[in-house]
């Protein structure tokens, strides 16, 4: 999460958290260190082991998305940890058509879920869709901002595993999303695209769209799964 405000504005907010904690602890003595090179090293020492243990407890914590959803942070830091219902549309349908299929929609819908665990150092995803033809897990994720248009991104890469795959399968591939973060009147959802490289030496690689909406219940399992059937490349 900390890529949205950058490494360098976060080196910034520990510096000013360890002057803040130095300067509270030794409000009363701060000149007589001054002219004390080695006591003042070791206070500024002791306050940098201090601001890293408030940054350690804020960020690495179950305390970080409570933050998250304060009116101000939440400009920076989207509130996205917890439970998400998901809806995707793959293009698996076209591709399908252009096998000779032509009995199947163009566009494949699928639900899923979906449990985001956001620190301030580190995000996972966990996917699950309503079938369970196989599983993923990311490789990679980043919350970024787009500064130019001022928007919160998310972005991942997952690896995906299939035990079993059907014949225009295959037993792995990579993919990734590129998600746009909205949280308008108090109400945070995402949408954006997803594409993958499964059998692309055969061009049945797919892509689609994903939008995640706030779920009622969580979800604990790990999983980017497949469904049966002739769409089986809907994700």
């Amino acid at each position: 999460m900390y890529q949205v405000i950058g490494i360098k504005n976060t080196a910034i907010a520990f510096l000013i958290v360890t002057l803040a904690i130095f300067a509270l602890i030794n409000h009363g003595n701060i000149i007589t260190l001054l002219d004390q090179p080695a006591n003042l090293l070791k206070a500024l020492s002791s306050a940098s082991s201090l601001a890293g243990f408030v940054f350690l407890i804020l960020g690495e914590t179950f305390i970080f998305p409570w933050i998250c959803k304060l009116p101000i942070v939440r400009t920076y830091f989207p509130p996205i940890d917890g439970a998400w219902d998901v809806t995707l549309q793959s293009n698996w349908g076209a591709i399908e058509r252009l096998r000779g299929n032509t009995e199947v929609e163009g566009k494949i819908t699928k639900q899923g879920k979906v449990k985001i665990f956001s620190r301030f150092i580190r995000v996972r995803m966990q996917f699950e869709a309503n079938d369970r033809y196989s599983k993923s897990s990311t490789v990679c994720v980043a919350v970024q901002r787009d500064w130019q248009h001022g928007t919160i991104e998310l972005n991942y890469i997952y690896e995906n595993l299939t035990s079993n795959p059907k014949i225009s399968d295959c037993s792995h591939h990579n993919g990734a999303a590129r998600v746009q973060v909205r949280d308008e009147d108090g109400k945070v959802s995402m949408e954006g695209v997803y594409f993958t490289d499964r059998n692309w030496n055969q061009g049945l690689n797919t892509a689609g769209y994903i939008s995640f909406e706030r779920a009622a219940t969580g979800s604990n399992q790990i999983g980017q799964n497949r469904n049966d059937g002739t769409d089986v490349n809907a994700q």
